[in-house]
């Protein structure tokens, strides 16, 4: 049978060092006088690196095995973010919110579902999934007294999603790929391995 993408990441050991931000696909030109523009285009993605910390032969084979199994730049996997897999404001633990409408794009996205008149529903730095990709909350939000809330999130929507999509704030997840195409680990002898790999949000 052949391996069917996304994969779903081995979940232990956690990363032991995490960098992980937003890669912005913008260019500046500056004037002669310094007057500084900016171009901005679709493709803002997550990119960084995840840094393991020593691990025994038996948990580096199914990690190991995992990257084999991506196959390169080919496959993709389902990551979270190590560092906010809970959103600290008071959608946090609960059920998800839902997209309001279809052909959303950009960087505000009018959401609908959430408990009524919940103030810090969302705070400024969390992390939530909208359909395959993570986003990060660019500013506090709470909900109306129709359990509606405008979220502001950071990278922009490129891809609408549909009506009704989960909003998720435990355990949200975004689809990844490995931005170098391999992982290199190095074993010591005391059998212990050892290993970082770079990763990329895979865009649709």
């Amino acid at each position: 049978m052949s391996i069917i993408y996304p994969l779903v990441m081995p979940s232990s050991p956690t990363p032991s060092a995490v960098e992980l931000y937003i890669d912005r696909n913008q260019t500046k030109t500056e004037s002669y006088s310094r007057l500084l523009q900016v171009q901005r285009a679709p493709g803002d993605r997550w990119t960084g690196k995840l840094t393991m910390p020593p691990m025994t032969k038996a948990q580096a084979t199914d990690w190991l095995g995992f990257f084999d199994a991506l196959d390169g730049f080919v496959g993709t996997f389902w990551m979270p973010h190590p560092d906010f897999t809970v959103a600290s404001g008071g959608a946090g633990g609960i059920a998800s919110g839902r997209v309001k409408g279809a052909g959303q794009l950009g960087a505000r996205i009018v959401t609908d579902g959430w408990g009524a008149n919940v103030a810090g529903l969302l705070r400024r730095g969390d992390v939530i999934q909208i359909g395959n990709h993570l986003h990060r909350v660019t500013k506090d939000v709470g909900s109306d007294s129709g359990g509606n809330a405008t979220l502001d999130i950071a990278p922009a929507i490129y891809t609408a999603p549909a009506d009704n999509s989960a909003v998720v704030t435990d355990g949200p997840k975004g689809l990844f790929r490995l931005a170098a195409g391999f992982v290199a680990p190095t074993s010591d002898q005391m059998n212990l391995f050892t290993f970082s790999f770079a990763v990329e949000g895979a865009l649709e």
